[in-house]
């Protein structure tokens, strides 16, 4: 008798959730990376928006810890879903804050955005 293969035994929802979160992580590390960094086109990004730029490293903070969230999310759903609640706050004021100050160079916050609607949306349905 062969053990059963776990992987081909696990929600195609778990997986594609995995992925996602997986994904998402790596990305908010990078733009937290570049934001703790202060890349000089994200610092002109930021502050073109009226974020003040000595509060920035507040905004890689942020970032560094949803990315810790989503990935502890994965052992513990209930914490996968509140950094992803979180993050769709986050990215949606992200958004806000662009409109606001009329600017339209919104590529990076809407894919943030989108990414971490869909993670939330994953973490919720595979919980059900």
């Amino acid at each position: 008798m062969t053990a059963p293969d776990t992987f081909t035994q696990r929600n195609p929802m778990d997986i594609a959730l995995t992925a996602l979160s997986i994904t998402s992580a790596v990305a908010l590390t990078g733009s937290a990376a570049a934001t703790l960094a202060r890349t000089p086109a994200l610092v002109a990004v930021i502050a073109g928006v009226g974020f003040p730029e000595h509060r920035m490293w507040l905004l890689g903070v942020l970032k560094l810890a949803a990315a810790v969230g989503l990935l502890a999310g994965l052992a513990y759903r209930p914490l996968g879903i509140a950094a992803a609640v979180g993050l769709v706050a986050y990215f949606c004021a992200a958004v806000w804050m662009h409109l606001r100050a009329r600017r339209y160079d919104l590529a990076g916050p809407i894919l943030f955005l989108a990414l971490s609607g869909a993670t939330l949306v994953l973490s919720v349905y595979a919980t059900a």
